[in-house]
């Protein structure tokens, strides 16, 4: 009898040693905050061709401030350039209620309507590269494209002369920036020289297209001095198209963006300058604005543009050991 309930005795006393040890735990437990890591502001970027190296440029400025930031971005874009599938990406999105946008205007005017309604819905929106300047957006960030067509059209008088004749290969024939150094190129040309624009084409920005309208405006032109190529890919499907006219040394090529392959044409002969963009600090200084006004540091500058330069024979060898490439 006592051997049973000595036996009973120990069962309830481990019973209540183990209720009581629980009961102590969830005590502790009780008040104890769990240790969440913050979400992180995410911010969208939405590109011109998400495959372009020179959009790629951007992204990896954008991931350096956004890292900085303590925020993510997520990198979209159209594989062609395509003002129906940049409105698609932006209303996705405005839906997802981000943290803010940054985005690409495919073609000035089209945009608006888009703009405004994140803006309303708290949604901080900074056009790049090219802008939509009639909207709530709250700053661009870019080139100012009209002063980069004139540095252009002063380096291509420099490189041909003051006679002859230019063409001109844009990257989208209703893309605002390209418009804008088209005509900072014309005026500069006309006011400048007595170099006549002879024929004028778009690429859409493609390489391959930018390597058959060259070769169209080299057939159907009896004499091409120089070609002027607006957007990255350009010069280097025209330099392409010029070499396999054997028209390498006859017809000259100032374009734009410092792509690993426009700087190799450069020394090698293929093309004569670039203009030089700072995409990289673009994407920088996008994330910084967005941040800016989620923590409400943001100053109010509607624009916040880049500087450019001109690469050729002359510098290309200390350009490329990256004296001059973006620090910050």
């Amino acid at each position: 009898m006592m051997k049973k309930y000595f036996k009973w005795s120990i069962i309830i006393v481990l019973l209540l040693l183990f209720c009581s040890s629980n009961l102590f735990f969830l005590y502790l437990l009780k008040d104890k905050k769990v240790a969440r890591e913050p979400i992180k502001p995410k911010i969208v970027l939405i590109s011109h061709i998400k495959t372009n190296p020179y959009w790629l440029s951007i992204k990896e400025g954008a991931e350096k401030a956004a890292k900085e930031r303590g925020a993510v971005v997520e990198f979209l874009g159209p594989t062609t350039a395509s003002t129906e599938e940049g409105l698609r990406l932006f209303d996705m999105a405005t839906s997802a209620k981000v943290s803010g946008i940054i985005t690409y205007v495919q073609e000035e005017g089209k945009y608006k309507k888009e703009i405004n309604s994140a803006v309303e819905k708290g949604i901080p929106v900074v056009t790049i590269d090219s802008d939509e300047e009639d909207s709530s957006r709250t700053s661009y960030v870019g080139t100012d494209n009209i002063l980069a067509g004139q540095v252009a059209g002063e380096e291509m008088v420099r490189q041909v002369g003051n006679r002859g004749n230019v063409a001109i290969v844009m990257g989208g024939k209703n893309v605002e920036n390209q418009k804008e150094r088209v005509e900072g190129f014309t005026n500069y040309i006309i006011s400048n020289s007595n170099l006549k624009i002879v024929d004028i084409d778009s690429s859409d920005a493609m390489l391959l297209e930018a390597e058959i309208i060259t070769r169209k405006i080299l057939n159907r032109n009896d004499k091409v001095d120089a070609l002027f190529c607006t957007s990255a890919l350009d010069g280097i499907g025209a330099a392409k198209a010029v070499k396999d006219l054997n028209a390498k040394g006859k017809t000259k090529i100032i374009c734009f963006d410092d792509l690993e392959e426009t700087l190799n044409n450069i020394k090698s002969g293929s093309v004569e300058a670039t203009i030089v963009q700072k995409s990289d600090e673009m994407g920088y200084r996008a994330v910084n604005i967005i941040m800016d006004k989620i923590e409400g540091k943001f100053k109010g500058d509607s624009k916040s543009l880049t500087d450019v330069s001109i690469i050729n024979k002359t510098n290309i060898d200390i350009y490329k050991q990256g004296d001059d490439k973006f620090e910050n």
